[in-house]
């Protein structure tokens, strides 16, 4: 078996105190410490706490990104708030209340909400924009539904999945360019409590959800802006999950049962990565990539914001030799 010095060309150094300006994957003993340390290069990735919703609740929608994002709708209904990066405002409520929509948006002044319903009503097509202060009625979905999916801007977004009625999930999917919405190819599984992550309408992913209620799935597909493929699936299969990030850098993470996996999307599959610090579905969520998201409120966590980030490790590490 090949030693240290095999692969490096000399021993691991004995010193008395810590070198200082040790460079990147150093190795050497702390004589006086008696520990062996080394110089970190890896990256670490990891959900911390950020500022707390200021009302708790569950089954909304969210957009934007980690440092600039918003909260709209949600049980109870109505309700908008603006994240920061530190902490959330509340800004002017949704015209619609609702639950179960879905959202889309690059950050906390243009965002898009759409789907849901109105307890006790029926599932609702209402469609509005955010434009920094206030939500305005727009043209509605051509298809009645909550319990589905988005993704993009407010001026380039796909809607796809959901519940149209209860007991009953749909494959159907939308497009919309800023000022209407149209039907496209769908799903080639129909499904609800799905999740979504995409940069616009010609570039998403779906995955998870549950088809035939309630029956959990791992499925995943890539729209290419004309039809859905499926492609990889999920490494654990849920429903209420939710995700952000695009087609090829995305993060899923939560789903029900209560479950606090998190799972990252690199365009080809997927892979567990560190788990959410409290397990809980039903969340608002933002994020551009798969090394920076937003997971807030959610059952099981109604005012609790966490943040993921992926950086490097710092300094110095003690190595555990036992």
């Amino acid at each position: 078996m090949a030693t240290y010095k095999d692969i490096h060309g000399s021993k691991i150094q004995n010193l008395s105190s810590d070198p200082p300006a040790p460079f990147d994957g150093q190795f050497w003993y702390n004589s006086t410490s008696g520990d062996l340390k080394a110089k970190a290069s890896s990256q670490v990735a990891a959900w911390s706490t950020g500022g707390a919703l200021n009302t708790a609740r569950a089954l909304f929608a969210g957009g934007g990104t980690s440092t600039a994002a918003l909260g709209f709708g949600g049980e109870p209904v109505g309700y908008t708030e603006s994240y920061n990066g530190s902490n959330w405002t509340s800004v002017n409520s949704m015209n619609t209340a609702r639950v179960t929509l879905a959202g889309a948006g690059a950050s906390n002044t243009a965002a898009l909400g759409f789907g849901g319903y109105n307890p006790p009503g029926s599932a609702l097509n209402n469609t509005e924009t955010w434009n920094g202060s206030n939500w305005t009625e727009v043209n509605n979905l051509n298809t009645s539904r909550n319990y589905l999916a988005g993704d993009g801007t407010n001026t380039s977004a796909l809607a796809f999945g959901g519940s149209p009625s209860p007991g009953n999930n749909t494959s159907a999917t939308e497009s919309w360019n800023g000022t209407n919405w149209t039907s496209v190819n769908s799903l080639n599984t129909g499904r609800w409590v799905l999740a979504g992550a995409g940069a616009s309408n010609t570039a998403a992913l779906a995955f998870g959800g549950g088809s035939p209620n309630p029956t959990a799935v791992a499925v995943t597909e890539l729209w290419n802006g004309s039809n859905w493929t499926e492609t990889t699936d999920l490494n654990t299969a849920r429903r209420y999950i939710n995700g952000s990030g695009t087609s090829t850098s995305a993060l899923a993470y939560g789903g029900s049962p209560y479950t606090a996996i998190t799972e990252s999307w690199n365009g080809s599959s997927w892979t567990e990565i560190s788990d959410l610090g409290t397990a809980r579905y039903g969340m608002g969520t933002a994020g551009t990539s798969n090394t920076s998201a937003l997971a807030f409120g959610g059952f099981g966590g109604q005012s609790l914001t966490e943040e993921y980030a992926v950086g490097p490790v710092a300094g110095v590490v003690t190595i555990d030799a036992s």
